[in-house]
């Protein structure tokens, strides 16, 4: 099983790329529809706590996914240059497995990214966000890999991924194969 974790507020250009790469026994884990609270910085979670983390949310159920999945696929939008809000939220809350390395370690992490500007012009912030997610793999033992970064319009007009996008299907298709046949 793989899990798919929309990075985004809302249920669109994330969602469906997202929605077209998982297969029928993976999961998609959408961000909008989940209370991820602030990690308190309280520590308990690498001090003997015996669950991952004391705030009873919706992370508990994302800590029980990643645990269980193969490989984890994250879609974030670009906000103010780099990840949303709400996805470094469960970012920050990954603090349990700085102690537990051994959860996410050899593990896979793939990432996407979602601007408005074209994807030349996001090419700078993307290339920032992958070095934030390796310096993080580094450190968790995880390995990371950049898919691909799109662009969805400008929001006040387009706002469409799919739209903005030549060949869309068949760059899916693409990234099904680095994702499912470890081309990469």
């Amino acid at each position: 099983m793989n899990l798919y974790i929309n990075g985004s507020n809302r249920k669109q250009n994330c969602y469906q790329i997202l929605s077209d790469l998982k297969q029928e026994e993976d999961i998609l884990f959408s961000l909008a529809d989940k209370s991820i609270n602030y990690c308190l910085g309280c520590s308990s979670c690498i001090n003997g706590l015996e669950k991952f983390c004391v705030i009873e949310d919706d992370m508990q159920e994302l800590y029980h996914y990643m645990i269980e999945a193969e490989k984890i696929i994250i879609a974030t939008p670009i906000y103010m240059n780099h990840i949303t809000g709400i996805l470094k939220n469960v970012i920050d809350r990954w603090n349990p497995y700085s102690s537990h390395e051994e959860i996410l370690k050899g593990k896979t992490i793939y990432f996407i990214t979602v601007g408005q500007m074209s994807e030349e012009e996001n090419q700078e912030i993307a290339a920032d966000i992958q070095r934030y997610f390796e310096s993080i793999g580094e450190f968790m033992g995880f390995r990371t890999v950049f898919l691909r970064n799109f662009s969805s319009g400008d929001v006040e007009t387009v706002d469409d991924v799919i739209k903005e996008t030549p060949n869309y299907r068949e760059i899916v298709d693409e990234l099904k194969e680095k994702i499912y046949e470890e081309i990469v």
